[in-house]
Formats: structure tokens, sequence, C-alpha cells
């Protein structure tokens, strides 16, 4: 099985040259760097150089960049969300390196690791150059506990319609509505506001993160 290292880059190329040797790249194979999209002059360094190491010792592994503007929490988990769900479709053994990079880079990584519910194989090398594996994400992910009913429930709420309203825009009848939207309240999908009779419903920052990606899965 081929395989894929997605690691989040800052300055220094060496948390991808370790999880490279690590893993034993092969032809084939794909290195995926993950970079804010205000890069300066030296993360472009650092990615030079890891294509001169590629160019020496791995000619057949490929090296990606994805930009990611960290500064848009939600785009920036959907976006590297879609990237997992695009390897993941290609059939490839997926690991996840967070040694490096800005932290919000990694909390917005990680975050999308966790919603995939992938199997990926996560790591990160401290400072001391400590190898720790995360804990395991094979469990079941958001996404697939989703209804084709609760996706039209998610786009209708992105208006922040009223639950009467909010069943119409869905086509579903209203009792049906009412459960959907208690259930994707749990799930912190949705939130609700009472405004004397009338239920407000609007998505959360994670309702709109799985609303953008759920066509790509």
């Amino acid at each position: 099985m081929r395989k894929t290292i997605m690691v989040t880059l800052g300055y220094t190329e060496w948390p991808v040259v370790s999880s490279l040797v690590k893993h034993g790249l092969e032809s084939g194979d794909r290195i995926v760097t993950i970079i804010p999209s205000k890069s300066d002059a030296r993360s472009a360094a650092a990615i030079q150089e890891i294509r001169n190491f590629l160019s020496k010792f791995s000619p057949g592994v490929s090296l990606e960049v994805l930009t990611v503007d960290v500064t848009k929490f939600e785009q920036a988990v959907a976006t590297v969300l879609k990237r997992l769900f695009k390897e993941k479709k290609e059939g490839r053994n997926v690991i996840v390196n967070l040694s490096g990079g800005m932290r919000i880079l990694i909390l917005e990584t990680y975050t999308a690791l966790l919603l995939s519910g992938s199997a990926a194989v996560s790591e990160i090398v401290t400072e001391d150059k400590q190898e720790l594996a995360l804990p395991s994400l094979s469990t079941v992910s958001v996404l697939s506990l989703l209804k084709e009913s609760d996706l039209r429930v998610l786009e209708a709420a992105k208006n922040s319609e009223s639950v009467v309203a909010l069943a119409k825009t869905a086509r579903l009848p209203l009792a049906t509505a009412y459960r959907r939207v208690v259930a994707l309240e749990k799930m912190g999908l949705l939130a609700t506001v009472k405004r004397d009779r009338v239920r407000t419903v609007s998505l959360t920052a994670l309702g709109r993160v799985i609303l953008e990606v759920f066509p790509e899965k």
C-alpha cells in the first residue's frame, strides 16, 4: 500500500526528513507539507531543502504543498479534512506528523484528523527529539453518523431559521425535523436559541466545517 506523510511545516525540514527516514518511503509515495497561506522565505527554504533531499535520496517520492489560512479556523480544518479524504479515497496509508509549524496550524490539522475518524497514524517529535505516538484515531467520525436528511437540516440552518421554517426548507415533517435538530445539537453541529415561543436554529462552527466537507466524503 502506498503511503502519504502529511506534515505541519515550520522553518526547518527536519520533521519531514526524520519521518521519511523512519517510515522508509518508496517510489509512488507522497509527502504533503501543510503550511500557512502567508509564509515567509524560511518556509520556502525548508520546502526547497526537502525537494533537494528527495531528489538525491528518494526521487520517486512526490512532494506537494497544502496551504491553509490559519486565521480562519473552520476553513483551515475543512481544507485539511478534504485532503485527508482525498488520500483515503486513493487507498493510501496516511501518516500525520505534527512536529513542526505554528501551534494554531497543528491544532487545526489535529482537529481535522479527529473529525475524519481516520485510522491514520499520528505522531509528534518534541523539541528534545523524543518521538511520541498520539492516541489511535480509529473511532467513528461525526460524518459517519449523519443521515441524508441531516445534511438538509444543516443546509437549512445556514439561514438561522425557526424549527418550523427549517422543517419546510429541509422537506421534513415537523416532528422529524425537531428530532434531528435535537440530535444534531447534541453532536455539536447546531445551536438553538428560544425567544418567546420561537426556537431559532443555527449552525455551530463545527457544523459549518462538516457541511463544507460532507460532499467530499
